[in-house]
This record gives structure tokens, C-alpha cells and sequence, in this order.
């Protein structure tokens, strides 16, 4: 049925998701259940899990089933019902999913001299993923810059921003909400005017082996201005003091200049060469943890 793909593809656009087939319906899952479809032969019905109540006629029905849960349920006649409005509605029920609207407390950000290094939340990584810059810029506190994340094409014009790598943090803190404070963080410039002005973070939790996997981007009008430099130095130091790690690891393509100059400049240790399944050759750095850092812990 149109409607129903129409629906389970505005659901995709928010994150990666686990759909539960069940006798009459089918259950769309994170850490929780936040939407169901109940097919039927001309039409669909349905219900969102939303944090507060909507009052609008697009539902039937709206029960409240917890403190900060709200069931609102719908008919879907016609795909073209799947509108702007719906979306957002379900990309608020995706972060319900996710418990976003039970309590919890995000990780600081890291400050360094001119930055602070936000945490990428769940609700920046739907926005920037279904290209809602406003939803994107109000979780970050800072505008964005239109560059960030595009690639150059040449000639003045740039690719459209791939944010698809957002897909893997979100699964990631679907099954470790905790290990937020190792994902992505937004370099958000502070000053009068504060702006984004690219991102870095680890790649996840330290590795089996201890060693988290350090990376960064810099919006193209921001290059050249020590950014990654500074963020980069200042994740490193956090590692170093505040969890103890002994090494730091980082994967740089031979034609990134930038960043080769960046790991070199930090004094990491080309340590071999390894294959991305995405980006192909890398050469491989290690920055081990010097005897002046001792963990705060």
C-alpha cells in the first residue's frame, strides 16, 4: 500500500529503526515502541507515541498512557496525507522512541580557548538527517553554516550535506545511551555571535583494544583558522584526564592534507595503513597519553 511505504519512509528519514511485524499490525522500534500501522484494505490506521498532547483533527483520538506519553491515533486515507506537519509529528514520536522525553542528563560540553564542543543530542542528529535546519540550529544553540558537511565539487559548487553517518550514532545510542559523550559534538564558536563551525568527536566507545578513534570536519569558510587543530587537541586532553586512556587513534585519508597536518601538529605517530570499506586507504596515527595527564577518576 502507497500510505504504508509512504509512512515507514518518513520513519527512515528521522534514524535507523526495527520494525516488529505482528498479527494485525506492525510496531516501529528503538528502545521503545513510538508508532504502529494497522493495515486495512483501502486505508490505514494507526497510532504516534508523542510527548504531550496534540490537539489537532488529523487525530482521532489522543489517551494519555504516562506521565509524559500520549497515544494519538489516526486514519490514513490517501499517501498525500502524509504531509510536512505528519512528519514532524512522527519525527517527535521517533525521539519518544528513544526515551527522549523520560529524563536524563546529556554530557557537558568540552570548552576549549574559542569552542564548545557540543554534544550532537539525538534530537540535532533527526533534524540535520531530515534536513530540518531550524529543529537543527535550536538543539545546537547555534546557527549553521550552509557548507557544513557538503563537498566541493569544483567550479564554486558543493554536494548537498551527507549526514548518513549520523544513521550508525543513533543506533549506537539506541542500545548505550551513555556513550553520547563519545559520539560526535558540534564545534559551536562562542562570542558575540556563536555559530557552528564544523564538528569532531570519537567514532564511538574505546575499541576493544581501549583506543577510541578520533575525527573532525571543519566547515569550508572556517578553514585555516587552527579549528580542528583546537577541538581536536581539546577531545585528546578529555580522553587523557577524564577516562584514562592511554592512546588515542587516527585514520586519515594520504590526500587530507588538512588533517595530516592536524594528527602531526598534535604529535601523533603514523603507526601503519589499513582499508576503509568507505574511504579506501588510510593511514593510521597513535597518539599515546602523556605522563602528565592523570585520570580525574
Amino acid at each position: 500500500m502507497q500510505a504504508f511505504e509512504r509512512f515507514r519512509q518518513e520513519v527512515l528519514r528521522c534514524g535507523p529503526v526495527t520494525m516488529i511485524p505482528e498479527k494485525t499490525r506492525v510496531a516501529f522500534h528503538t528502545r521503545m515502541s513510538f508508532a504502529v500501522l494497522i493495515p486495512r484494505s483501502r486505508y490505514l490506521r494507526g497510532h504516534l507515541v508523542l510527548p504531550a498532547r496534540v490537539r489537532s483533527a488529523r487525530f482521532d483520538r489522543a489517551e494519555r498512557v504516562g506521565r509524559r506519553t500520549f497515544v494519538h491515533s489516526f486514519r490514513i486515507d490517501d499517501a498525500d496525507e502524509i504531509d510536512d506537519r505528519l512528519s514532524t509529528w512522527i519525527a517527535d514520536s521517533y525521539l519518544v522512541g528513544l526515551q527522549r522525553h523520560l529524563e536524563h542528563r546529556d554530557p557537558p560540553p568540552v570548552r576549549s580557548r574559542r569552542l564548545d564542543l557540543v554534544p550532537m543530542t539525538p534530537e540535532a542528529m533527526v533534524a540535520l538527517l531530515r534536513g530540518d535546519r531550524g529543529a537543527a540550529q535550536r538543539a545546537l544553540g547555534a546557527p549553521i553554516p550552509d557548507e557544513w558537511r557538503t563537498t566541493e565539487l569544483g567550479r564554486g559548487e558543493r554536494a548537498g550535506a551527507d549526514w548518513s553517518w549520523l544513521r550508525f550514532r543513533l543506533a549506537e545510542y539506541a542500545q548505550d545511551p551513555e556513550a553520547m559523550q563519545w559520539m560526535a559534538r558540534a564545534l559551536v564558536r562562542r562570542g558575540r555571535w556563536p555559530r557552528v563551525v564544523g564538528d569532531a568527536g570519537f567514532h564511538g566507545r574505546p575499541g576493544a583494544d581501549g583506543i577510541p578513534e578520533i575525527g573532525y570536519e571543519v566547515a569550508a569558510s572556517e578553514r585555516r583558522k587552527g579549528y580542528a587543530t583546537e577541538a581536536a587537541m581539546a577531545l585528546v586532553e578529555w580522553a587523557f584526564r577524564e577516562h584514562g586512556v592511554e592512546r588515542v587513534r587516527a585514520c586519515v585519508g594520504p590526500w587530507n592534507e588538512g588533517s595530516l597536518r592536524v594528527v602531526k601538529g598534535l604529535g601523533f605517530q603514523k603507526i601503519g595503513v589499513r582499508m576503509d570499506e568507505v574511504d579506501g586507504e588510510e593511514l593510521v596515527f597513535e597518539l599515546s597519553r602523556p605522563t602528565a595527564f592523570r585520570p580525574s577518576r
